[in-house]
Formats: structure tokens, sequence, C-alpha cells
């Protein structure tokens, strides 16, 4: 009688571990199941990618004009709260006067991490704005601005990045000589000299590399000097030039 009482305790203490055991498989199997899918979605959420072709647009060669823009279209995709990141693509026109090839441009806004990138997909020149929330590009964008580098007035955080580390060159003429010193450009120093209202009140500040843009030559330079009416001001432009000579400025409001 004990022996069998002695065996049927057994019997019962190994079917309860048999059925713990079981019982833990399960739920290890079940955890194993849900945590890779889980960790994919926070990981690599899926965004969604709103394109728009606005194909030729006109231009003035400082910005684009018309009733239909890259900033109308920017501003009409952004009111679809459903698009996380926007591109747009189109060809900009020389003016007539002006013999200029079209140029292939792209506009890319990632509503995600803020970031916007003025692409010139020819030469890969990429002009980069970080911290550009979409509070302050709309505001942008409605106030009518035609120069993306005019977001620094309303994107208090923004970051600027000219990127042409991958461009491939198609400027006009040779690359013009940069002062290792001082990162002044002589054909500009001298352009701006002889264009200023007076020449000897001219002071250099800022310089910027120079740069391959589609057929010119570019750089960035802040100066300050006197005006007609005797007053100190500053102005920061782009010089753009081909065979050496400075054939455009474009002053950064």
């Amino acid at each position: 009688m004990k022996n069998k009482i002695l065996i049927l305790v057994l019997s019962l203490i190994i079917a309860s571990c048999s059925n713990d055991k079981k019982a833990n498989e399960e739920t290890s199997n079940d955890s194993k199941a849900e945590v890779p899918e889980r960790s994919i979605k926070e990981e690599f959420p899926l965004l969604k990618e709103c394109k728009s072709d606005i194909g030729e647009v006109k231009s003035n060669l400082d910005h684009s004009i018309g009733s239909k823009t890259e900033f109308t279209e920017l501003l009409k995709l952004l009111k679809d709260k459903d698009c996380d990141v926007i591109e747009i693509t189109w060809i900009s026109l020389s003016p007539p006067e002006r013999n200029y090839d079209s140029m292939p441009l792209k506009v890319l806004y990632n509503r995600a991490d803020g970031t916007l990138k003025n692409i010139f997909t020819k030469t890969n020149v990429i002009e980069e704005y970080n911290n550009i929330n979409e509070k302050c590009l709309m505001e942008f964008l409605k106030k009518g601005n035609k120069d993306f580098y005019a977001l620094a007035d309303f994107c208090k955080d923004m970051k600027y990045d000219f990127n042409n580390r991958e461009m491939y060159q198609t400027a006009v003429g040779e690359k013009p000589e940069q002062s290792e010193l001082d990162g002044s450009v002589k054909i500009v120093k001298n352009f701006i000299k002889e264009n200023a209202k007076d020449a000897s009140s001219i002071e250099f500040l800022e310089w910027s590399k120079v740069s391959s843009l589609g057929q010119n030559w570019i750089v960035r330079c802040k100066h300050k000097g006197t005006n007609s009416f005797g007053a100190m001001v500053t102005e920061n432009s782009w010089y753009y030039i081909q065979d050496n000579k400075v054939i455009k400025t474009k002053v950064i409001e």
C-alpha cells in the first residue's frame, strides 16, 4: 500500500514539472514572437512619402517666379498631415535674356527630423537646413519668402550646411584663387570696392569656400562699409563668377 502511494505521489510531481516546463516554453515562444515585431516597428517606423513633380518653372536667377513654385507646392503638401517626407522636383528655367542651361532641382523635407534639403541634382550640391519644425516652416512659406536662407528669421535654432563634397564640377573658367590667410577672393574684393560708395570704409568680415554651382563659381562674402547716407551697414551676399569676372550677386536677407 505504501509503495502504491509513493508511486502516485511521484507521478503527480513529474506531471506537474512537465506542465510547468511546457507552460514556460509556450510563454518563452510567445515572447520571442512578439518582441522582434514590436522592436522593428519602433526602430523602423514606416514614413509616408509625398512626391510632386511641378515641371518647368520660370526663374529670374535669384528665385522661382510664377503662381506655382517649389514654395507654393511645399505649402500645399504640408497641409496633408499624413505626409512624413515631402519631395518636390522641378526644372528651373533661366530668363530669356540669359543664355543659361535649365537646372533640375529638388526640395526634400523630412517632418520627422526637421531637415530640409535644397538639392541641385545635376551637380549634386546640397543646401541643408536643420532644426526646421513644421510651424516655423509654415510661417516662412505663408509670408511668401523666396529664399530658404531666410528660414533663419523664423526657425531660431536653424543650422545651415552647404554640402558640395560630392558635386560634379561644371563651372565656366578656372577656379578663382582664394587666400590661404583669410579666405578672401581678389576678384570679389575688387568688385565690392569698385561698386562701394566709399571704398576706403570697406571691411571684409567672412568668406565661404569657393564652390562650383552649375556654370558658376560662387563664394559668399560678408563685409561692412558706409552707404550713401554715411551710415555703416553690413551686407552678406553670394557672388557668382565666370571667367574670372563677377557676373551676378545675390544678397542674403
